[in-house]
């Protein structure tokens, strides 16, 4: 199925429809804009903005605003198929801008010869679309036919055509084979057109390939003397995309391509000057940050040390204060378990030090000082840091934006952390209850961490003394932790299993140690 343009006014009323509804449904309940995010812990001015469209907020919020007004799924449903149009709305534009990209790439590339001998991977076709009754009636690339020829893992070798492409589209018109989710590519060259059916490991390599023509520029042309400021947005723009992909492809895959993001970023930073390299550096740091990140799932805490300190480093000597006080925040959370607990509440206060710092990063270095007072089993502290945690979130409008330093830090994030803080206290039936209520809230596209908090949740059963539910709600967490390939929830349940040994004579622990045998 093809998507149909957007228009930036249908995304507005979809959000002013979305709103209405909203207001509907308070005034139905007999609720003032105030007493229903008192209830559902956001600002007032966040209920204020959503109901006249002027703001997006995440799928917790709908959910939370659900539940309060007793619409029974409609507002959920409603913002589902809002941001459904937002997401196509933002693909569609992405995909516009790579094409103007590819097009200035192959405008700057010499005529190269075709070889003819080697034939692209892929069907080649007349510019009249088969079937179509009239040259004119053929559609534009940008909505190329449904017809699709030829699936293909890796992108074709597109060197020869490149230099005489006239146009050329992503079409996300998603699509599943044999479990494996794909895209059409179209291709204008030499008044043909080239259709590829590609996979979204494909796409991100594309994108990749696209960033590392443009930072080496012309074949065969020496050194540029002057980077376009333009890249910075175009690796904060690849850099969303990757952080989303990662949850949907595991970071396997996804780090090679960071990594060579890194390597093009750092080429460009080298060649820039005074504030252009300053926003290079910094964007460095925040890649780099994210490619920690990846190695801490992945199982490899060393390389994640590394990448931590190249990004610490290079915040610092950026100036960028509130990506230095993240990673200092990110600094507190990685200090759990390694023996040096006594730095968790130090490095999180130090986080929270420049009062410049967004109230999100602010709320996540609160969320980690929380962590380091259940390790003095000081409950009192705990509460009190995840109640300014809760305030700043409440009060930050940032939390509309995905794409904000901390905008994890939402409810259900918050809620989660509060159930790992409980379950340090020894309190597994708190624990419990807020890991439930993280997990019922917790956004369908963000997998692995789904998982982990569903293997944090058995432990807490077991803790509780419910083994046969531990083991219940392990096994889903296993299914999550093969799909996403995180060997951080891989490893949380293998230590589960091992504290499950004892009650084997539990038919469904026992068939939850079969699968963890089996599986490795």
């Amino acid at each position: 199925m093809m998507w149909m343009l957007i228009t930036p006014e249908q995304v507005t009323e979809s959000q002013k429809a979305l709103g209405a509804q909203l207001t509907a449904w308070r005034a139905a309940a007999g609720l003032t804009q105030a007493s229903l995010a008192a209830r559902i812990r956001y600002s007032r001015s966040t209920v204020a903005n959503l109901e006249i469209g002027r703001s997006q907020s995440p799928a917790s919020f709908w959910q939370l605003a659900d539940q309060a007004l007793s619409a029974d799924g409609a507002l959920i449903a409603q913002h589902r198929k809002v941001a459904e149009l937002q997401a196509r709305y933002r693909a569609q534009s992405a995909l516009a801008r790579e094409q103007a990209r590819m097009a200035r790439i192959a405008a700057a590339l010499p005529p190269i010869a075709r070889d003819d001998d080697g034939p692209l991977s892929s069907s080649r076709q007349p510019a009249v679309a088969a079937g179509a009754a009239d040259p004119r009636a053929r559609a534009h690339p940008a909505t190329p036919s449904n017809g699709v020829h030829a699936i293909v893992d890796t992108m074709p070798n597109t060197a020869a055509p490149l230099s005489a492409v006239a146009d050329i589209a992503l079409t996300p018109d998603e699509e599943h084979r044999d479990g494996v989710a794909t895209a059409t590519l179209e291709v204008m060259s030499d008044g043909q057109a080239m259709s590829f059916r590609v996979t979204r490991r494909t796409l991100l390599e594309l994108a990749a390939g696209l960033t590392a023509l443009k930072a080496a520029g012309p074949v065969g042309a020496s050194r540029p003397t002057a980077v376009d400021p333009a890249v910075v947005d175009h690796f904060a723009e690849l850099r969303a995309l990757l952080v989303q992909a990662d949850d949907k492809l595991g970071g396997r895959t996804i780090l090679a391509t960071v990594e060579q993001q890194i390597t093009q970023i750092a080429a460009l930073r080298r060649q820039a000057r005074g504030q252009l390299r300053d926003r290079l550096l910094s964007t460095e740091a925040r890649w780099s940050e994210f490619g920690g990140w990846l190695s801490d799932d992945l199982g490899d805490r060393a390389a994640g040390d590394r990448w931590l300190d190249r990004a610490s480093g290079m915040a610092q000597e950026a100036d960028d204060r509130e990506f230095s006080s993240y990673v200092l925040a990110r600094r507190a959370q990685r200090m759990v378990g390694t023996g040096d607990d006594d730095r968790i509440v130090g490095l999180a206060r130090a986080a929270s030090r420049h009062p410049d710092v967004p109230p999100l990063v602010h709320a996540f270095a609160a969320v980690q000082e929380a962590h380091g007072s259940t390790l003095d089993n000081d409950t009192a502290g705990f509460q009190t840091a995840m109640e300014r945690a809760h305030t700043l979130v409440a009060t930050d409008s940032a939390t509309d934006d995905e794409h904000a330093l901390g905008s994890f830090c939402t409810p259900p994030y918050l809620a989660a952390q509060e159930g790992e803080g409980w379950l340090r206290l020894n309190q597994p039936h708190r624990a419990i209850t807020s890991f439930t209520t993280a997990v019922n809230h917790w956004p369908d596209r963000y997998r692995r961490e789904r998982g982990m908090y569903l293997s944090r949740t058995a432990h807490a059963y077991l803790a509780a003394a419910e083994p046969e539910q531990a083991a219940t709600t392990a096994d889903e967490a296993l299914t999550l932790a093969t799909t996403t390939g995180s060997a951080r929830v891989h490893r949380d349940i293998l230590a589960l299993t091992r504290q499950l040994k004892p009650f084997s004579y539990h038919q469904r622990v026992r068939e939850l140690l079969d699968r963890v045998a089996a599986t490795g």
